[in-house]
């Protein structure tokens, strides 16, 4: 016999199209979070308040350079599930200025918005802080290889990652100013 009861529904998704990748994320740290709250009927988060001055940084790259994934891992003789969300970026040309700010984050504990192609967020680092767990540096070979950086930000929780009301926070609003924006 079950634990706990879920009620399960259906989902339709016959027609539904696919496009891949992400188009930015936005980094903060976890000390920079002051609150998230999330919709008990919707799972969805309604509130995001940062600290007194803070601010998330936005990172772009290339299209089809970033993407992200979500795996569980179950074990049913002890009980325990993991969710491992693995997010995937590369950026050309290496760099000082981007050596840097990489290096920042790798030393850092944060917490991840991923924007995907259709203009959803995804909030990573709820449970956890989220953080860079592999990363290069690489000058590629030939002139088709890539010259410049990958890295993988690693967030583990309990859940799958919760996805972000666009109609109740204005994640733009949560952005350092972008010099000449």
């Amino acid at each position: 016999m079950a634990c706990n009861t879920v009620t399960l529904s259906s989902i339709d998704a016959r027609c539904d199209g696919s496009v891949g990748g992400i188009k930015r994320i936005l980094l903060a740290n976890v000390d920079d979070i002051k609150t998230v709250l999330i919709d008990e009927t919707t799972q969805k988060i309604k509130e995001i308040t940062l600290e007194t001055g803070k601010k998330f940084e936005q990172w772009r790259f290339r299209k089809n350079t970033g993407s992200y994934s979500s795996s569980i891992e179950r074990d049913l003789s002890i009980g325990t599930e993991t969710v491992t969300t693995e997010v995937n970026l590369q950026f050309s040309r290496a760099e000082a200025q981007k050596r840097l700010d990489i290096q920042s984050a790798i030393n850092a504990s944060c917490v991840v918005i991923v924007e995907d192609q259709y203009g959803e967020y995804l909030y990573l680092g709820l449970e956890n802080e989220v953080t860079i767990t592999a990363a290069s540096m690489t000058s590629g070979t030939s002139t088709s290889d890539l010259s410049g950086f990958t890295l993988t930000f690693t967030d583990l929780a309990t859940e799958l990652p919760h996805f972000i009301d666009k109609e109740q926070v204005d994640v733009d609003s949560l952005l350092v100013a972008t010099p000449g924006a």
